[in-house]
């Protein structure tokens, strides 16, 4: 082709040659048979026989050069130059009409030479023509206008042509190079998918990213036949380290798949790297699909998670630990406010224990009561009466019983109690914190199942659980021990109260269970008795 170095390579363009050369071939076998008929007698017959069959010889030798060999035979300009050569041959000693095969060689100048030489070569061909045929057969000037007008038409429109193709053609080698160096030197890898699910265009880092070798993508298999190949080499072995997205494709083998949807995920390859997909629909019904190494990213974010869950379990350690001390910390507060001893916390936290975990056994209270949740309510026990310290001493450690409006005081302590507890929960709101559980416990452990109790009248379940269960344990420790105003009661004595009281001032479910630990209650009693416990002296 004109004024490219690229032709002999060129498939497309050698396609054409073939095309060419069979059309000449064709006409020029058929030409030949008709100079061998018998009607064809004399030296012009011979003579154009021989300039066919030297023609014929040399298209059939490019032919085969150009089937073979995949490159012309001898040189671009032989079989244009020759034919119109021999044609010239033929005008002077055969006839004139031998023209058309000048006409006709004058195409395939401009498909085989640059542009500068396929002009220099037709203009001369149809030069000499119209000399041969003014000189040797005495064509008149109008006929030889004609013949100059309509050659150079020819050469016209076929230089304007082909001038305009090599532009276009060189524009885009230009381009093609840029694009195909661009596809090259970038560090993602790039892929073109077309409706038909094959690969058609791929770069280094593809194959790179990928580890499949290029050989493999050249010959444009589909999508799921390179799944496939992965899976068999075992690259996704590590599914977890898949994403969702990612191992449902894999399951498919890409079978099926909407590939025109954009979409990104992130998967694992055999060699430990993160690879990060992308999926890109184009108009024209292609896909473009990129390929990055994100390891650095991937490995980064991910112990930067390991150490946030490493810092929020410490953290989680240490707000605990503040809080237990909290808790320690407020409980002996609430004992500098209180008439009763230490052990009467100690008796009460197991008397809920003991009660909470026999009523977790039935099916009613087994979600509500999970071991963590009776463990947290069993250490916010000891702060039922925190509220005591905004009593007055005169009224809190009165030896001999309250006023009315003593008791009206008095009785404030649970409101008061569960107001500190829940400033000291601030901004927590989970209903299972330690803080809330001692909250509802502080402010609910006066209330009565039947509504008489106080400070709200709560009743039935509205009163909260675990001041449901420090309720009876705190009524069983008051009529266990003694007091400076009472006797302590023996056993018997308080389980028949508890008894009497049930679906009055207790849970009938929660005197049930004190039912079945009646003994356990009576050994609390007897260990941790204040008489028997005190230090002798």
């Amino acid at each position: 082709m004109s004024d490219t170095s690229s032709t002999q390579t060129n498939k497309q363009w050698l396609r054409a040659y073939k095309i060419i050369d069979l059309y000449y071939a064709a006409g020029l076998l058929l030409f030949t048979a008709v100079r061998l008929l018998p009607a064809q007698p004399g030296l012009k017959a011979h003579i154009s026989l021989a300039l066919t069959s030297s023609v014929l010889v040399i298209v059939l030798a490019d032919l085969w050069s150009l089937h073979y060999r995949s490159r012309v035979f001898l040189t671009n300009a032989l079989i244009p130059v020759l034919t119109i050569g021999l044609a010239c041959i033929g005008i002077w000693f055969v006839t004139p009409f031998a023209i058309m095969w000048v006409l006709a060689a004058i195409p395939v100048l401009f498909i085989r030479l640059p542009l500068v030489s396929a002009y220099a070569v037709s203009v001369g061909a149809i030069v000499l023509v119209l000399n041969i045929l003014f000189f040797k057969n005495s064509l008149d000037v109008i006929t030889l206008t004609r013949l100059g007008l309509a050659g150079g038409m020819i050469i016209i429109t076929l230089g304007i042509f082909f001038n305009i193709l090599n532009k276009i053609n060189n524009n885009l080698i230009e381009t093609t190079a840029l694009l195909s160096g661009t596809l090259q030197s970038i560090s993602q890898g790039v892929a073109v998918i077309d409706k038909n699910n094959r690969f058609t265009l791929f770069n280094a880092q593809t194959c790179e990213l990928l580890n499949l070798p290029a050989s493999l993508l050249a010959t444009k298999p589909t999508l799921p036949e390179v799944v496939q190949y992965q899976i068999d080499r075992g690259d996704f072995r590590e599914l977890g380290e898949v994403t969702p997205e990612a191992r449902a494709y894999i399951f498919s083998r890409g079978v099926n798949v909407d590939e025109h949807v954009k979409r990104n995920y992130v998967r694992k390859d055999a060699t430990g790297r993160y690879i990060e997909v992308q999926t890109h629909p184009m108009p024209s019904g292609d896909v473009v699909r990129t390929y990055a190494d994100v390891s650095n990213y991937e490995n980064t974010n991910r112990r930067l998670k390991e150490l946030l869950n490493e810092h929020q379990e410490m953290s989680q350690l240490i707000l605990q630990r503040v809080r237990e001390q909290m808790i320690e910390s407020m409980t002996e507060l609430a004992l500098t406010r209180d008439n009763d001893t230490g052990l009467h916390i100690q008796r009460t936290k197991l008397y809920v224990k003991t009660l909470a975990q026999i009523l977790c056994r039935a099916e009613r209270y087994r979600e509500q009561l999970s071991d963590e949740l009776i463990e947290k309510i069993v250490t916010a026990a000891p702060l039922h009466d925190l509220g005591k310290v905004g009593i007055p001493d005169q009224i809190l450690l009165k030896p001999s019983g309250h006023t009315a409006d003593e008791m009206v005081v008095m009785r404030t302590h649970a409101m008061l109690g569960e107001t500190i507890l829940t400033a000291a929960a601030g901004a927590d709101r989970e209903p299972t914190s330690l803080f809330n559980i001692a909250a509802r416990i502080a402010g609910g452990h006066h209330e009565n199942w039947d509504g008489s109790g106080y400070p709200r009248g709560l009743k039935g379940t509205d009163i909260p659980l675990e001041a449901r269960l420090m309720t009876l344990a705190n009524v069983y420790d008051a009529l266990t021990t003694e007091r400076s105003y009472k006797k302590a009661w023996t056993h018997e004595a308080a389980s028949a109260e508890i008894y009497r009281l049930s679906g009055k001032k207790f849970d009938p479910d929660l005197v049930f269970a004190f039912g079945q630990a009646e003994a356990r209650f009576r050994e609390i009693a007897i260990e941790l008795n204040d008489a028997t416990s005190a230090p002798q002296p």
